[in-house]
């Protein structure tokens, strides 16, 4: 098979710039580098974020996509193996963790035990740099040059592409938040925010066996997908009051509230209310707040008084996309995750894709370069 010699990719130039479509020379394959034939390029809301410049330390033009999945292209000089110990060869279909270059050297790695926090970690299509070598480091482009050393795993054969479409971002985003927070059975679980992120984090509760999960979000399409992902309740903030909220919750639970509140919003004003609704003695775990939405004032009275546990989420591990992947493929016919990319677009209409995924008219959005494979 011959290698392309070219790729089409969307750039964004400079924040809140329109997007630029520009054609990039793909470089020569190093020993152990594959190139990926992009088949969805998903679209985050962290990459709506980027659009519009609320991340520090992200070199611009960027080409954005950190959640890409599709077919080994072409492999350098080297064999390469995945997650599970698998030769890759040419056409397989994999995935891979968007983080490249965690150092487990580092005073965060070593002594913090904090990888996700590693200095010297770099991460396609957020801070790795599109105008130094190699390039074609996003997935909302035709081809993307996965560096040596990048963590790669094969899609099980059950799984389409759409259906692995939360493996790169949204579920291993969630796998490590129910890590970082006392989920069990039995648990009253509240989850604020109902896009991929806090759809994939009710879905979890569900089979670690929570006893009620309650959905909130203003977005209605959003709450009625929940629905099929192990929701048993759904409370919209445009419909409700936060008073009206904080006693629809005791009458759930019992008159006790949520055991544990986890928030997916990835909007400031989500966090006081958080600490409003979740019972005493509770727990609080934050994930959405992965770019700057702003301050917002608390009460730390009432954190203390409340006696809360309250955890923050920073990124992913490896090991939570191999869980990830191993998740859908396990429960592929328990839940549809196929349903998850309700808008499809073409690489010329990344700027479209990114409009929609900002005012919440898709669940996920993705981008097919090549088509819907």
């Amino acid at each position: 098979m011959k290698m392309p010699r070219t790729s089409r990719a969307a750039v964004v130039p400079e924040p809140n710039a329109p997007l630029v479509i520009k054609e990039f020379e793909i470089p020569e394959l190093r020993p152990g580098a594959a190139l990926l034939k992009v088949a969805n390029g998903g679209v985050c809301g962290t990459d709506v974020h980027l659009w519009h410049g609320k991340l520090a330390g992200v070199p611009y033009p960027l080409i954005l996509g950190h959640e890409a999945v599709g077919r080994i292209e072409a492999i350098g000089d080297r064999e390469i193996r995945d997650l599970d110990g698998n030769v890759l060869t040419l056409g397989d279909r994999v995935a891979f963790h968007d983080v490249h270059d965690t150092c487990y050297a580092c005073w965060n790695c070593l002594i913090a035990k904090a990888p996700t926090k590693c200095t010297n970690r770099k991460v396609y299509g957020i801070t790795m740099d599109s105008t130094k070598w190699p390039y074609l480091i996003g997935g909302h482009s035709e081809y993307m040059y996965l560096l040596p050393g990048t963590h790669i795993i094969k899609i099980p054969d059950n799984v389409s592409f759409d259906g692995a479409a939360a493996v790169g971002c949204a579920l291993p985003t969630a796998v490590h938040t129910v890590h970082r927070s006392p989920l069990g059975w039995g648990k009253n679980v509240v989850v604020q925010g109902a896009g991929p992120v806090g759809l994939m984090i009710g879905m979890l509760a569900k089979i670690n066996g929570a006893a009620t999960i309650t959905m909130i979000d203003q977005a209605p399409n959003r709450l009625e997908m929940t629905k099929k992902f192990g929701a048993t309740h759904t409370l919209n903030i445009r419909e409700t009051t936060l008073e009206e909220r904080k006693q629809e919750l005791l009458d759930i639970t019992g008159g006790h509230g949520p055991d544990i509140v986890y928030e997916a919003t990835g909007s400031a004003l989500a966090i006081p209310e958080g600490i409003e609704l979740v019972r005493e003695g509770g727990a609080y775990t934050i994930c959405g707040q992965y770019t700057d939405s702003g301050t917002v004032e608390i009460n730390p009275h009432l954190m203390n008084r409340k006696h809360l546990d309250i955890r923050t989420v920073w990124g992913s591990e490896t090991t939570h996309v191999y869980q990830a992947v191993k998740t859908i493929a396990q429960n592929y016919d328990r839940f549809p995750f196929e349903s998850l990319v309700t808008h499809r677009f073409t690489l010329d209409e990344a700027q479209k894709a990114l409009e929609t995924q900002e005012s919440h008219a898709s669940l996920k959005a993705v981008i097919s370069p090549h088509g819907k494979q």
